[in-house]
């Protein structure tokens, strides 16, 4: 996807140079071809090479990040839109379409640009910020109830005092400077109706960037090794691109897809520290904390392997946090292991964490299958058997030993995997835990490759999500977003069969989804109308969100079968941003 580019005298001789050997999308530039100088700022209210999307744990907002891919500009952004309204004006454009528009788009209109035209995006756009060249992702750190500490504690929303403001956190990986860039939000009520005010607080992108506009160096981790928690005074490696957050949410692992090494943050959210009354973000900033070598060369995806406690009889016996990376370069993928700093002093408190790896899985199935690019695990296997559990009733002869062996085979059955792979393109299906064949011990890093579902050219992410069933309950899908062929696949994972394929705009992305818990979804939960619509016709859950790279916009994706007229069921209803061709195109 090589193209040329029709620089403005602003970008440097050298970006220009660098420029000429531009490789396709997933691979993006080198970070020693940006140079970060007085061009001219980034629009702040508009999409500009989107490549990651959030939304806010209350639904209130989308976050978004822009790349700035072509260097028409010196640096790209982080974006705050109002969620609540865009749906609000989706659901008034389904109740009201354009005339001449049937509530079903006409054969050929794929992009949703006949029933649903572009809508100028500077009309939710409520924050912004400037950050350096070539953002890879975006991610937004869990709520502290859907976390998984590595001991035992009661929930931290049980322990805060009346008032307190809680904050999350925004990571994005940034090729131009090899950094971490990370501004904190804060966290919005799911109940509560945005204001028209952009200095509400859940809008406010805060990352030191008054007045400047540009994020400060303090949110620029790994860059610095003098930042404060970077114990070993090291920085991070070039071409950072995929990002996966620990269970229980103290860290953070990056790969880097041209040097076999893999970086660790600590994320600074640990416990409560990220939550005051005084209305900032008073956690410590996060930090590198180590740099893994000789990991295989090519590293794009990273999940963390979900951990279940009730899988282990004796709490001593709970693994450290572990992390499956993919490759573009080897048919394999690589599990990978956080530590403490076990050799720290009693009473030390110095904390220097490390990584290692720990073994590799093959992706192979037989012919061979390399280049593998996003990943996903699935808990909701282990989930949904454990809520069906029977309780004790002694006298039908049930103990709570019985319940207790019921839950604990629950928790060892195995999650399910889902890796985006290229050559050829396929999705592939396995298995993460079980019971070793050699041992016969619970095994819960295991991965098992077992199933390749043919797609076509160009699968780069998978998303797990649910859609909402004719019965008004969440069931789960596999989201396979499909770069080359601009499409997006739809997969039921209870029978690995393909429910739809999407056709949406050029150079599809990133997603994001409204809302969910994954317990919800593994017990089939009806899905709660939202009291903050005045229809009362739009349920808490109902669309998906689609950055469109190449042409920067996000479409949006109905995913609502239980309408009484189900017809825009997974079609594009709503376009936000005017879709640009890039410059030069």
């Amino acid at each position: 996807m090589a193209r040329r580019v029709d620089h403005r005298p602003r970008t440097s001789a050298f970006a220009r140079l660098c420029l000429l050997g531009a490789l396709p999308v997933v691979a993006l530039l080198t970070s020693d071809c940006y140079s970060s100088d007085d061009g001219t700022p980034p629009p702040l209210a508009s999409l500009y090479f989107p490549v990651g999307l959030q939304v806010s744990a209350g639904g209130s907002v989308l976050y978004a990040v822009n790349s700035d891919f072509d260097l028409q500009f010196n640096g790209g952004t982080l974006q705050s839109y109002d969620l609540a309204l865009i749906r609000r004006d989706v659901m008034a454009t389904l109740a009201n379409p354009p005339p001449g528009c049937p509530l079903a788009p006409p054969v050929g209109s794929t992009l949703g640009e006949v029933c649903a035209p572009p809508v100028e995006s500077s009309t939710y756009v409520r924050d912004s910020a400037i950050i350096g060249a070539f953002a890879t992702d975006l991610l937004l750190s869990k709520p502290p109830a859907q976390l998984v500490p590595q001991t035992p504690r009661l929930s931290p929303n049980e322990q805060l005092p009346v008032g307190t403001r809680h904050f999350d956190r925004l990571f994005a990986p940034v090729r131009g400077n090899a950094s971490l860039t990370w501004a904190s939000v804060e966290r919005d009520d799911p109940n509560v109706v945005p204001p028209q005010d952009k200095n509400w607080g859940p809008f406010r992108i805060r990352c030191g960037q008054e007045p400047s506009g540009r994020c400060d160096a303090a949110h620029s981790a790994g860059e610095n090794p003098n930042e404060l928690g970077n114990t070993r005074g090291i920085t991070m490696p070039g071409e950072p691109f995929g990002i996966a957050m620990s269970e229980d949410g103290e860290s953070i692992v990056v790969t880097h897809q041209n040097d076999p090494k893999t970086s660790l943050f600590s994320s600074g959210l640990a416990r409560l520290q990220n939550d005051d009354l005084g209305g900032a973000d008073i956690a410590p900033p996060p930090a590198l904390q180590f740099v893994l070598e000789n990991v295989p060369l090519g590293g794009v995806g990273i999940a963390a392997i979900p951990h279940d406690r009730d899988a282990f009889t004796d709490p001593a016996t709970f693994p450290r946090p572990a992390f499956l990376e993919t490759s573009r370069a080897s048919a394999q993928m690589t599990l990978i292991r956080h530590y403490p700093d076990e050799f720290a002093g009693v009473g030390s408190a110095l904390r220097r964490p490390f990584l290692d790896v720990e073994g590799f899985y093959p992706v192979a199935i037989g012919a061979s299958n390399t280049d593998s690019r996003g990943i996903a695990i699935d808990p909701t296997p282990r989930l949904a058997c454990k809520a069906s559990v029977r309780p004790a009733n002694p006298a039908a002869g049930r103990t709570d030993a019985d319940v207790q062996r019921d839950i604990v085979t629950c928790a060892r059955k195995p999650a399910r995997v889902f890796i985006a792979n290229r050559s050829p393109a396929s999705l592939l299906v396995g298995e993460v835990g079980g019971t070793a064949t050699a041992t016969g011990e619970y095994n819960p890093d295991q991965v098992v490759v077992h199933t390749e579902i043919p797609l076509t050219a160009g699968p780069s992410r998978v998303y797990l999500a649910p859609v909402v069933e004719r019965d008004g309950a969440y069931a789960l899908r596999v989201f396979v977003v499909c770069f080359d062929s601009a499409t997006v696949f739809v997969i039921d994972p209870a029978s690995n069969t393909l429910e739809n394929v999407i056709r949406v705009g050029v150079g599809p992305f990133a997603m994001a989804f409204d809302p969910f818990s994954m317990e919800d979804v593994a017990t089939h939960k009806k899905v709660e109308i939202d009291p903050r619509e005045p229809s009362g016709q739009l349920r808490r859950y109902r669309f998906a969100y689609l950055a469109s790279f190449t042409n920067s916009f996000v479409q949006i994706i109905d995913l609502d079968n239980a309408q009484p007229n189900p017809a825009t069921y997974e079609r594009i209803v709503f376009t936000l941003g005017r879709p640009t061709a890039p410059k030069g195109s």
